[in-house]
Parts: C-alpha cells; structure tokens; sequence
C-alpha cells in the first residue's frame, strides 16, 4: 500500500511540482536579466539554449559543440504537446519563425515553452552596462540549501521545545551502539545514541524529549548534535558551492564553447511531404501506412479477446456520452482509492494505531485531496475545446480529412494513428491520437472504427485530436503525439501497439 500510495500520489505531485517551481526560478531569472541556459532540443539535437550577456544573442549549444544564432523578434507559431499521458514531465514542441523567415522546432518543458516563446517574440532590448549577475541557481542547490534550512529549523524545534532531563539507562544494544533509556519514572521508554564505553545499566544519562508529534522519543546530548551540525552543514556547503561556484564555471564554460565553436546552418525549411518524412530516416516498412495497416486488419481477424464493433452512440452523435467523458476526464485519478481507504480507516482504527491514525491517515488523505484538486485543475482546460469542437459543424475550416489506421493492444485500448490524404503506402505517421473506451453494439466488445479508413480531424488547440469517423466523433483518451516531435516515444508507442497484431513467429508475418 505505502509503494502504490508513494508511486501513485507522492511522485506525480512532487515531480509536477518541482518541474514548475524550477520553470518559474527560470523565468524570474530571465526577467531580470540573469544568465539562463535552457535544456532543450532544436530540430531533434539535444543541447542547451544559452541565454547570456556575454553573447550576443541567444545561442544554441549542442552536444556536439555545435552552435546556432538564434534572432529575436519573430513570431512562435504554435505549441504541440508531444509526451503521451504523462502531464508532469511533458514536452512542448515550440514552432519559432525567425525575422529571416526561417521555422524552427524546440523541444523544451511545457513553462519553459511559454516563457520562450513569448521572450523571443519580443523585440531585443538595448543591453545595460552593469556588473554581470549571478546565472540562475540550478535547482539542486537550491534543494540542498533547503534541506540544510529545514534541519536548521528541526534542530531549533527540538532545542527550543524539547524537555531536557536525565534519563536512567535500562539496557545497553551493542549491536546498534545504543542504549534504552527511561524517564518520567519509567512511563516514557526510548532508543537512544550512547557512548558505549561510558554508558553502564542503571546510569544516568542526558536527553532531550522530543516535542510533539514525536511525543515519547529523545535524543542525546552528545552524538545527535554533532550529527545535526555535519547534516546541515554539509547541505549548506554543497549548495553553497552549486549555486556560487560550480554552476558559474560550468555556464561560463558553456559561453567559451560558444564563442569558439564554429556557427552552423540553420536547416532549411522542408515542405509538403518531404517534410512528413524527412524525420524518419530509419522508418521501417512495417511502421509506414501499409504496414501498420496490414497489422490492424489481421489483428481485427485474428486477434484473440473482444472484438471490435460500432460503438454505441452517446448524445451528440459521439462514442461515449460527453457529460461522461468530462467527469472521467477531470476526476479519474487514482488518489480516491486512497481517499476513501484513509477515511474508512481513520472511522474504523483496523490497524490498530490509536491517536497515530489521524496524523498518518489524515495525511495520506490531505495528499489524495491535493492530487485529486491538482489532477482536475489540470484536465479542466481541455474539456472546453473539446465539446467546442464535438459540438462544431464538420463542414468547419478546422476540420481536415485524413487517413487513419485504428490499432488495440489491450480491449478498449485503442490509438488513431494518423496520415495525410496523400501520400501512398510508403506515408510515415503524422499523430498518434488514443480515443476514449467505449460499449460495442454486441455482446463481449468494444466500440470502435473500422481498422482502416477515412477521417475528419479537428485539432482543440490543447493537445487533442476529435476525429468524426462515419458520423461517429470519438472522443480522446489522452494527449495526441505528434510524430515528427518525438520519434523515439512514436517508434516505442507504435511498436507496443503494432507487435500485439502480428502472428506467433512461425507463421507468416502478414496475411
């Protein structure tokens, strides 16, 4: 429970949290005029985007020593979230036009996109002669500077609060150099850090009782402060030393690299299909068009489990009833599980913990309540484009017919896998969409389109595709991944999807 508990809410929240507290310092930092260097990628290349009054401009470095110039004053074009179903560390693909009139795409964090876009979309700012400032702290040091705060103001907490008595020693534990002691007349009884050499039975001892709520614990006098000291102060240090020393030489080294290396072309803008192809210089016959194609029909024949049926129509002619789709949307998260398990055990003490239950429960449930408000403020900006564009006319601009190949791997998990109307066999994919579960219209399946054919597809501006598939509008399930953003997370989705459609090894691989 404590593993699922951690995976499921700790982790996601934490991981959420500091991705957009490390975006903000970013943007502080950028607005008052600090040195930023940005992990991003620029056309595939991973590198860093050095925003720095020692050069001219900002300035791509990439891994290979590589730079390119980068003007201000164009004109971002538009954001694509390119991670699949996974909100805290998605990626942004970020569409820059530059003053010359070249495109160019960055890879960055989803806040770090919004503060570049709309920085390098204004016009340069005249530099002000003043004393360079420090680069913007790198958030491992600011974390081990408040690790050293927090044990700072735990020991003040213990210091100024704790009860300091002299305990008797009852038993000596060689194996862990501790001893248990007791005080209050042998009601209160602890482990404590002792000095073995000294520390006899029935001999006192000095400790500090700890405040609540570790009411009924002590530490000692000599052992723990000095542990106390070396912790904080060995946080303090190192981040001391991260945010003053290491990360200045490490972003003034990236300048020199900068300086010296050779400027590269900027790539040439590609058009129509040479551009939907361009990026996959690997792409194997059995992911283009045809063969994911071939994969969807013998999977639809062969493939054991539920078939696949027309859905159900819900209201609005669409696979799942849209009032249904926004509650699932913005309330299916896993922290009611725990919700409900930290009430139920916080009403009825299974565990038997006593008073303990309401400060370990309680906080499981204060957790859960966090993740669930954070999870449905974060899906509640898609349901508004997403019944706009349900509820839209097909004959709208924002409507475009494409090719689809519908893919299953598990029953009710199905991925849209788009292409351009031309193009032939050989056309690589351009979305990734995953469409809700929905009912099928016989017994024992699931509702979905045919496994090739023919679509409508509106993009909502957030991240999500509505494809209408003979009248049918099917709802999302999660983020569209654009396939020329992330090759590597479409080669590795296509594949989980494409292998459990192929046959036993020892027939033949397509009908």
């Amino acid at each position: 429970m404590i593993g699922s508990f951690v995976g499921t809410l700790v982790i996601p929240l934490v991981i959420a949290g500091l991705a957009r507290w490390a975006a903000a310092r970013r943007r502080r930092g950028l607005a008052a005029g600090r040195p930023v260097h940005f992990r991003c990628r620029l056309d595939g290349r991973k590198g860093r985007l050095l925003v720095d009054q020692r050069l001219d401009g900002p300035v791509f470095l990439d891994r290979s020593g590589n730079t390119i110039a980068l003007t201000r004053g164009g004109e971002p074009l538009e954001a694509t979230v390119t991670t699949l179903n996974r909100a805290s560390v998605e990626k942004v693909g970020l569409r820059y036009r530059t003053p010359e009139g070249q495109v160019l795409q960055l890879g960055l964090a989803t806040h770090d996109a919004r503060t570049l876009g709309a920085w390098l979309g204004e016009q340069t700012a005249p530099a002000l002669a003043r004393r360079l400032p420090l680069p913007t702290a790198p958030p491992w040091a600011v974390l081990t500077l408040a690790a050293s705060l927090f044990v700072g103001m735990a020991a003040a907490d213990v210091a100024l609060l704790g009860t300091r008595t002299t305990a008797e020693v009852i038993r000596v534990n060689h194996d862990d150099d501790s001893c248990t002691v007791g005080w209050d007349g042998g009601s209160q009884r602890t482990s404590v850090d002792c000095d073995m050499t000294h520390s006899r039975p029935g001999g006192p001892i000095p400790i500090v009782a700890l405040p609540w709520p570790f009411l009924g614990e002590a530490v000692d006098t000599r052992t723990t402060p000095l542990v106390v000291a070396v912790l904080g102060g060995g946080f303090g240090l190192l981040g001391l030393a991260g945010a003053l020393v290491v990360n200045p030489l490490v972003c003034a080294r990236r300048v020199r690299l900068a300086r010296r290396a050779d400027p590269a072309v900027l790539p040439q803008p590609a058009s129509g299909d040479q551009e939907a192809t361009e990026g996959w210089p690997t792409l194997k016959d059995d992911l283009s068009y045809a063969g994911l194609a071939a994969a969807a029909r013998h999977g639809d024949r062969h493939r054991p489990g539920p078939k696949v049926t027309l859905p159900r129509r819900g209201s609005g002619r669409t696979s799942v009833s849209p009032r249904g789709w926004v509650l699932a949307t913005v309330l299916g998260t896993g922290a009611w599980y725990f919700l409900i398990l930290s009430c139920a055990a916080i009403l009825d003490d299974h565990f038997h913990l006593g008073h303990w239950r309401f400060l370990v429960l309680g906080t499981v449930a204060i957790v859960s309540l966090a993740r669930i408000g954070w999870f449905a403020l974060d899906r509640s900006a898609f349901c508004g484009p997403v019944i706009r564009a349900v509820r839209s006319s097909a004959g709208d601009e924002a409507w475009q017919p494409m090719r689809y190949v519908r893919l299953c791997r598990d029953p009710g998990e199905m991925v849209l896998v788009l292409f351009r109307p031309e193009g032939g066999n050989a056309a690589a994919p351009l979305f990734l969409q995953p469409i809700s579960r929905s009912r099928g219209y016989g017994r024992r399946t699931v509702g979905g389109p045919a496994p090739v054919g023919e679509a409508l597809v509106c993009d909502t501006s957030v991240g999500l595709l509505i494809c209408e598939i003979d009248g049918v509008r099917y709802l999302p399930s999660g983020r569209a991944t654009e396939a020329a953003a992330d090759l590597a997370l479409t080669r590795s989705e296509l594949r989980s999807f494409a292998e459990s459609h192929v046959r036993h090894p020892g027939r033949s691989r397509w009908p």
